[in-house]
């Protein structure tokens, strides 16, 4: 049963992370247009939040 949730919580975050590395280069320009102008420094700083919270980042940008 761990290892069964083992592999659930590293599939999410593998999913997260492709999701994140996608949000903070393309994505989050969808969400808020004045991101934009946003340096690398920031956007880095974000890759952890969408990491964790990609269902919610693609259900938002998805609607």
């Amino acid at each position: 049963m761990a290892t069964i949730f083992a592999y659930l919580f590293y599939g999410y975050l593998l999913i997260g992370l492709l999701f994140g590395l996608w949000f903070i280069f393309k994505g989050v320009e969808k969400v808020d247009a004045a991101t934009a102008s946003a340096g690398w420094g920031l956007r880095l700083l974000w890759l952890p939040g969408s990491i964790a919270m990609w269902p919610i980042l693609l259900r938002k940008i998805s609607s």
